[in-house]
């Protein structure tokens, strides 16, 4: 977005801020779609002790 506004004459329309959402939205559904079935396996086997000692940074 930043190279988008410098490059633009620092201004931002809401055009080019939808076009940027847009964007982000869809690269977030590639990797959603790319990463959701190891998630879900990962998911489960996950034993919640070894979950909270890794959140307690144990």
């Amino acid at each position: 977005m930043a190279k988008r506004y410098y490059a633009g004459g620092r201004t931002l329309s809401t055009q080019m801020l939808k076009d940027a959402f847009s964007g982000v939205v869809k690269e977030g559904q590639g990797l959603q779609t790319q990463y959701l079935p190891a998630i879900q396996e990962k998911a489960r086997t996950l034993d919640a002790g070894k979950v909270l000692s890794l959140v307690r940074g144990a």
